[in-house]
Order: structure tokens, then sequence, then C-alpha cells
């Protein structure tokens, strides 16, 4: 079923229009009808069964039928801070995270980083990763759209290290520790939040990876013996978190 986002939430029996894109979408895109039905997410977890009721002008009335939270997301909440790559990979990094489940980016700036930005670009560059976000949301049936936070640099990511449970680093440097010995000695809940850190392309310098261990106390750990580009990393990552919750399906089958 064709879904959109709104801004806020409606409850059962409340009437809502649409207008913009969404409305151009809906009625001459798709060319649905009066009485067909879609789901509208206020982007933050919850689901409403939507008919269209009319197209007054240049508008699409919907009454919400159903209000619910969505069964498509994930109650253990994963960020990625990921290291500027070049180009438009970071686009590719929102867009497959996004619909994998991950929560939320942030663009982390680091000594090894080739990629710099300025304020301006910095700005525009958030805007357009939250909109490659919302595009693979609804694509994927995401009932969240991932935020987009402030580039941050190392020091600054100490701020926000009292909002995870669990903070994790990938380095090639590391050879035994794996993400499967870390699900083993520590206790993971289902409503935890993680994450992730991934370096630019040209990875970590000994003393970042010391100050990632001892002033956030992120645990180091490797993702194998082949090294991935830090576009696949984090995506990697991600999914064999999410899979070791049972993220897709009963891994225990």
């Amino acid at each position: 079923m064709h879904r959109f986002f709104i801004k806020r939430h409606y409850n059962t029996g409340e009437t809502i229009t649409i207008s913009g894109k969404d409305y151009n979408h809906i009625k001459n895109s798709l060319r649905l009808k009066i009485g067909d039905r879609v789901v509208l997410s206020n982007g933050r977890g919850n689901d409403m069964l939507a008919e269209i009721v009319d197209y007054p002008e240049n508008e699409v009335l919907l009454e919400i039928i159903k209000s619910e939270k969505s069964k498509t997301e994930s109650e253990l909440k994963v960020f990625i801070a990921q290291g500027l790559p070049k180009k438009s990979k970071m686009d590719l990094i929102v867009e497959k995270a996004t619909e994998i489940g991950f929560y939320g980016l942030i663009p982390l700036e680091s000594s090894r980083s080739i990629v710099k930005y300025n304020a301006k670009k910095k700005a525009k560059k958030i805007e357009r990763w939250q909109r490659v976000a919302e595009a693979a949301a609804k694509q994927s049936g995401r009932a969240v759209i991932p935020d987009i936070l402030e580039f941050r640099n190392l020091k600054s990511l100490k701020e926000l290290k009292e909002r995870f449970d669990h903070i994790i680093t990938f380095w090639e440097a590391e050879k035994t520790r794996t993400l499967k010995n870390y699900f083993s000695h520590n206790i993971v809940k289902s409503s935890d939040n993680i994450l992730i850190i991934i370096g630019p392309e040209g990875g970590f310098s000994v003393q970042e990876i010391e100050f990632l261990e001892n002033e956030l106390k992120a645990d180091i750990l490797t993702l194998g013996p082949r090294i991935m580009r830090t576009e696949t990393a984090g995506i990697v990552a991600l999914s064999c978190i999410l899979y070791e919750k049972g993220e897709f399906g009963d891994n225990n089958e």
C-alpha cells in the first residue's frame, strides 16, 4: 500500500487534507480514486490507514480509518556516526541504512577525512541526506524517518555519550573481538540505543582509537579478516546487530 509522511499524528475518524507534491503524486501519478486507501505516517513510529474521501481543488481529503503503532520498526535504536566519505557515498549509506532500519546519522569529521565542508555546505548536505532518508523510508515501508544530526568531530561526539547504552567502533587493526563476542559478553536489551562509529576512507588513527576507547568508552571490534570500504562497514555492522536481535526473523531457527 502506498505510504506518505505527514507532520503529526491523527486519530481514527479525523480528516486530513494533503496538497503539494504528495497531492499531485496521489491524484495524477498513482491515479487513486475516492474510496482508495493509503498509509500515512507521522515519521515517529505511528501508522494511519486513511481513505480518500474527496478531491477539493488542488487537495486530497482523507479520513483516518485506523491508527496504530507501526509493526515495521525495531525497538532497538541504532545510530551510525559515519566518517565523511567522498562524492555521493553518504547518499548510499543513508539510503541503505534507512532500508535496513537505523534511526539516525551523525556525519563525523576526523583527522583522515578527505572531504571538508564549510558551514553553508554542511547545512545543504544535512538537508540533502534528510531527503534521501525520507525517500528511502517511504520506499521501504518505514514508519520512522531517520534523523540526520549535525556534524561532529570526535571531541564533540563525546557530548552525546550519555544518549547511548552501547558505543561500538570497528578498526582494521583489531583481530580478535567480534560482534559475536560482544553480544555474548554484554546484555543488549531490545530497547537500547546503540552508536556505531565508522571511520573515513583512511580509517582512524591510533590516537583516535585511543580517544574513542578511553573517552567515549567505545568497544573496539573487528568486522572480520577482510577490509571493507567505509560505505560498506556501517551497513554490514548495522545488519549484523539487527540480525543478532532477531530483526530479520527468528535467528534461532
